[in-house]
């Protein structure tokens, strides 16, 4: 007891939370959202696409509704599909349904978020934040890290490259 005190009282001294993780998890119904990143863009440039993993630890599904940026005019979920050899992108106008026990990939060439009417450019080393809106979780804010389009090729090649959003 007399460390479960010590831990706790070092904790509220250095304004850290102790059980943050698990406070994460009930605020959010059981989302986790993990890898946010978005591609440097040049000068100039009037979009962006932002890619994350969602995963659903719940027993209940979800729904992504909508994205905001401060960062953006206007923020929207996006598919992209080929289409008789033809790249069609279109917004998600119900939304992404996120599966319980499942995960889901915002990835190029795939499900992904586009962020329009750019207030700023995508810097290396100057991540964003968006607030993502669930139908159940509610908003979360999400910091979006900025990535050369090299390392952006990279990490798309780490992580297999689930460019149709697949569900797993």
């Amino acid at each position: 007891m007399k460390k479960l005190f010590s831990v706790l009282a070092l904790s509220a001294l250095l304004g850290m939370p102790v059980f943050s993780h698990a406070e994460d998890m009930a605020d959010h119904h059981g989302l986790m959202i993990t890898q946010a990143w978005s591609r440097v863009t040049t000068p100039g440039a009037k979009v962006g696409g932002g890619y994350l993993k969602i995963v659903n630890h719940s027993d209940s599904d979800d729904r992504l509704e909508s994205v905001a940026s401060n960062h953006s005019g206007k923020a929207e979920i996006h598919s992209m599909v080929m289409q008789d050899d033809v790249m069609i992108m279109r917004p998600l106008e119900d939304g992404l349904a996120i599966p319980a026990g499942e995960t889901v990939y915002l990835a190029p060439g795939g499900l992904h978020l586009m962020f329009m009417q750019l207030r700023q450019p995508h810097v290396v080393g100057e991540p964003f934040e968006a607030t993502l809106n669930f139908m159940h979780a509610g908003e979360k804010t999400v910091s979006f890290e900025v990535l050369s389009m090299r390392d952006s090729m990279a990490r798309e090649a780490q992580s297999g490259n689930h460019a149709e959003g697949h569900k797993q």
